[in-house]
């Protein structure tokens, strides 16, 4: 075998793994796709209570605002989001 042969499997090793920039980076500093579900959720939910204000504008009409939709929607991403920040802060506790 060559070196370059050798040495492969260590370059990849090496290389940092990329990251999609699409991510929302959560309190410890990683990229985390609960966090970015909580923030999309939190402004689709803002953004249709703030549209609900308005009966229209100009020719578009919007809905009232519904709460139970929202809360259907909204609920289950924070529960998502408080539930994996707490499961890694109780498994950063047990590796200590």
């Amino acid at each position: 075998m060559s070196e370059e042969e050798k040495s492969a499997p260590t370059k990849a090793k090496s290389e940092k793994k990329k990251i999609s920039n699409i991510w929302v980076i959560d309190t410890s500093g990683k990229p985390s796709i609960s966090a970015t579900f909580a923030v999309v959720a939190f402004f689709t939910t803002s953004l249709a209570y703030v549209t609900a204000i308005f009966e229209s504008v100009g020719g578009v009409t919007f809905r009232a605002f519904d709460t139970a939709a929202c809360g259907a929607y909204m609920i289950p991403i924070l529960s998502l989001y408080f539930g994996r920040r707490w499961t890694e802060k109780s498994d950063a506790k047990k590796e200590d």
